[in-house]
């Protein structure tokens, strides 16, 4: 039986790292994006020397970038079983009224532009009724009331969350399906901009056990 494929979109992050392991002793080979090649990244892919994982530099703020690199993927890998979709900017924490529509531009980007073009680059794929999984990494965020200074990282969640949605309504026919998760606050490099108070008070509603 040939061994299994997953894609995971932003595996440079503390969850991205976890679910690269995670597929890996589950027996997959994993494909993995990052956006950035500096000291850290480079340490990161070193973490995972001699597995069996390939790298591929892509930044979704640059579209036609990021389209030439999942043309490369798909022409190099074909099919693939999972696809995992977790990328976030680096910065998210910013009050509304410092926010211009450039803010809201880059994180809908990411994250909305981002999985359509995920869609499109594996639509022959699904269109062969192939059985293709999609992992969606939302965030607690998105569901009931939201917190301060992230407008535009929660409304490009829920532009996500939306978009999957009709993901899952008009392609769940071809066997796809698709599974969207909503993470609370993890600590992760990502709560390096956070307000310790801020943090605080996540790590108060969400105790341990």
């Amino acid at each position: 039986m040939a061994q299994k494929k997953a894609l995971v979109i932003g595996g440079s992050g503390g969850i991205g790292r976890a679910v690269i392991s995670t597929l890996l002793t589950d027996g997959f080979f994993v494909c993995t994006t990052y956006a950035h090649d500096d000291e850290r990244g480079k340490a990161w892919r070193h973490s995972f020397a001699g597995k069996p994982v390939c790298f591929y530099q892509m930044d979704l703020l640059d579209y036609e970038g990021a389209r030439r690199t999942l043309q490369i993927i798909r022409s190099e890998h074909e099919r693939i079983d999972v696809i995992v979709f977790g990328p976030t900017l680096p910065k998210i924490h910013k009050a509304l009224l410092e926010c211009a529509w450039s803010d809201f531009e880059e994180h809908l980007q990411v994250q909305l532009r981002g999985m359509v073009e995920i869609v499109e680059n594996s639509k022959e794929q699904i269109r062969s009724k192939y059985s293709t999984r999609f992992i969606i990494m939302l965030t607690e965020a998105s569901i009931g009331k939201p917190p301060s200074h992230m407008a535009p990282y929660v409304t490009a969640k829920y532009a996500l969350m939306g978009f999957c949605k009709t993901v899952a309504v008009e392609l769940g026919r071809y066997g796809l399906r698709i599974n969207m998760i909503s993470p609370g606050m993890i600590n992760t490099d990502l709560l390096n901009d956070f307000p310790i108070k801020a943090v605080e008070l996540a790590a108060s509603k969400n105790p341990d056990g």
